[in-house]
């Protein structure tokens, strides 16, 4: 399972959870077009959001932007038939969220805190991984060596190029919970942390226990998360649990199911050959965007 499969099931989780919703919009006023396409404020706003939520950089102006590139973007792939699915616009945002190091359960609550309309990350979604497959068909001859995918597993490092078979376990508190609630439930965390020696037998335990939530496995390399959460997954045990941490849903550990050297066909190798291929197609994206972007009749209001 690759890295943007992985965070698209945190996606779909979060969805069938009812945890994306579609905002209700009022008063919306035009703030821009773009080649007649209107942009409002709310789809300002929205963007605004989604850029806080992916780490990229989040101002009026630099949102506004974004939004006229998705539009560009759009406009030039659907001449062509290429029309990406909701799971397309899923995954793109997916292989996004990891170029950031954010980690995939927390995707998707972090798009319903932010208040992002599904319709919206989906919209950009489409455009990205659209455009993208437009440039990657106008270069069929770029691609990445097994060669350089091996170099680039040793430069890492192999330990952090092994893939671990992850388990996140959380301890639910209610967002009305008063503060000796939520250190109640703390202390039932660290707990059952201390009791958990084996995922077969913890995990079988941690479901009957009350308010507790079992994600879904992920199977990571240490190099594709974020480096605070890499040295606490390496400094864990297999068949052991990391200490508990506060998240937007209560308090939530990391079960470590396995470890094992990452091969040619491993979850690290396919982060790697993306990584790769997409800093190869980089240029050839600006340099077929930048003359769209000049050409384009953008309108402020």
């Amino acid at each position: 399972m690759t890295a943007t499969t992985r965070y698209l099931s945190a996606l779909a989780l979060a969805l069938a959870s009812g945890l994306m919703f579609a905002t209700a919009v009022s008063a919306q006023s035009l703030v821009a077009t773009v080649n007649d396409s209107p942009i409002t404020n709310y789809d300002l706003e929205q963007r605004v959001r989604l850029l806080r939520v992916l780490r990229e950089p989040a101002s009026p102006a630099a949102a506004l932007e974004s939004i006229i590139e998705d539009r560009i973007k759009a406009a030039e792939t659907r001449k062509y038939g290429i029309s990406p699915s909701a799971q397309d616009a899923g995954q793109e945002l997916a292989r996004i969220a990891a170029r950031k190091k954010i980690p995939g359960p927390s995707l998707g609550p972090a798009l319903q805190s932010a208040r992002v309309d599904t319709q919206h990350w989906q919209d950009h979604g489409r455009a990205q991984v659209g455009w993208r497959g437009y440039v990657s068909a106008l270069n069929k001859g770029v691609s990445v060596s097994e060669t350089e995918v091996r170099a680039e597993l040793a430069r890492r490092g192999s330990k952090r190029s092994q893939d671990y078979n992850l388990r996140p376990v959380v301890f639910v508190v209610p967002r009305n919970a008063s503060s000796g609630e939520a250190e109640g439930r703390a202390r039932e965390a660290a707990s059952f942390r201390t009791r958990f020696t084996d995922c077969e037998s913890g995990l079988q335990f941690a479901r009957a226990l009350r308010d507790v939530a079992i994600r879904p496995q992920i199977t990571r390399s240490l190099s594709s998360l974020p480096d605070s959460l890499a040295d606490t997954i390496e400094k864990t045990p297999v068949g052991r649990l990391t200490p508990p941490q506060r998240t937007a849903d209560g308090y939530e550990m990391i079960a470590v199911c396995g470890a094992g050297r990452a091969g040619s066909e491993s979850s690290a190798a396919q982060e790697v050959r993306q990584e790769l291929l997409a800093k190869k197609l980089e240029g050839v994206e600006e340099k077929l965007y930048a003359p769209l972007r000049k050409r384009a009749i953008v309108v402020r209001r």
